[in-house]
């Protein structure tokens, strides 16, 4: 005989799912998508960086090039200078004998011959000017790059973050699932064990197919799926309701339900699908200390007494002072140094938005 009950279980959890549904249509951007935003904006910044600095070196490579070539030619232009020189000296001296010499071309060749020195000597003022310039430019950019690159790190952290809390959270939704499943009882079972039997196996029944529905709406479902082999979910079920149930033909008992259920899986669940390292999960509160630690950066500037030197931060040459860049708080070791100065080498400890000073000493004073 079968008996038949309203799925009163579903009815009175509409109301919940319809709100749960409309809730979520309403909430914010996807915080995995924001992040993935400001990645491809802020790769598009370094490209740009990476852009700039080449265009900037071959510039510079051309000026010392430049440079190069102005220094020869002042060899042969002081050269041609005094050869113009020694010729109207001699001019000089035959005048003493022949006062009816023209000097003018020798004069002329002469002037022409200092105005060239004159204007190589502009020339090379001019670009080592531009030279210096674009070294300073060149360090401008590098500097630049380096925070770039530490903002990216800093958001492919920030992004890993978002994807476990994602996941975490699609793995600890709840879900109604009416199912149906038919047993055969064993001649020396009662009415009761097959009965139970019956409603146990169709719940089974019902936490396998929550399971798969819970593991295809994952945002991540393909990569959740890879790695989903010995994750535990522990799906419970919450709340059940007997919609029809009863014995049937050939010793067969029937059981048709609505089920409530929810899973609460491992702490470290979401890394294990997602491939991460299990610190994203824990909730140890040393570690969660740790991992603030870790995304808190701040502002540091370096600063010093001298131009043209060269500042070097936990092994990363940042080129010369001012130097600008984001460090998550904590030891620091900060070198700068230019030749005839004693180096400044220190390790300092950052714990806010700060400006490190530096005096540089001659070695003179040594």
């Amino acid at each position: 005989m079968i008996t038949r009950r309203i799925p009163a279980l579903l009815l009175a959890l509409s109301p919940f799912w319809l709100s749960t549904s409309v809730a979520a249509e309403e909430a914010s951007a996807d915080p995995v998508a924001v992040i993935d935003e400001k990645l491809s904006n802020k790769q598009s910044e370094l490209s740009t960086t990476v852009a700039e600095y080449d265009s900037e070196a071959q510039r510079f490579q051309q000026l010392q090039n430049e440079n190069a070539k102005l220094k020869r030619d002042e060899q042969e232009l002081n050269a041609k200078r005094n050869r113009a020189k020694s010729a109207l000296d001699k001019q000089y001296s035959r005048l003493l004998d022949d006062p009816d010499i023209d000097l003018m071309s020798f004069q002329k060749e002469y002037q022409d011959a200092w105005a060239s020195v004159k204007q190589n000597q502009s020339e090379m003022l001019e670009n080592q000017q531009l030279a210096t310039e674009s070294e300073v430019r060149l360090s401008q950019i590098k500097q630049k790059q380096a925070r770039l690159k530490a903002e990216f790190t800093y958001l492919e952290e920030q992004k890993v973050e978002a994807r476990v809390k994602r996941l975490a959270a699609e793995l600890s939704e709840s879900d109604v699932i009416q199912t149906s499943f038919k047993t055969t009882c064993s001649a020396t079972m009662t009415l009761g064990e097959c009965t139970s039997q019956g409603q146990q196996l169709t719940k089974q029944k019902a936490v396998k197919a929550f399971k798969a529905k819970l593991m295809d709406r994952l945002t991540e479902a393909n990569l959740a799926k890879q790695n989903a082999n010995g994750v535990q979910l522990n799906v419970h079920v919450q709340e059940s309701q007997i919609i029809r149930a009863g014995f049937e033909g050939n010793n067969s008992y029937f059981t048709e339900l609505q089920a409530q259920l929810q899973a609460k899986p491992e702490a470290t669940a979401a890394c294990k699908m997602l491939n991460v390292s299990s610190r994203y999960c824990l909730k140890d509160e040393s570690i969660a200390q740790k991992k603030q630690q870790d995304k808190n950066w701040v502002s540091v500037t370096v600063r010093s007494d001298q131009y043209n030197d060269n500042v070097v931060i936990n092994g990363v040459k940042y080129g010369s002072t001012p130097v600008e860049l984001m460090l998550p708080k904590g030891l620091h070791k900060v070198t700068v140094s230019k030749q005839g100065y004693q180096t400044y080498n220190r390790e300092v400890t950052i714990t806010h938005n700060d400006t490190v000073w530096v005096k540089l000493r001659s070695n003179e004073q040594s």
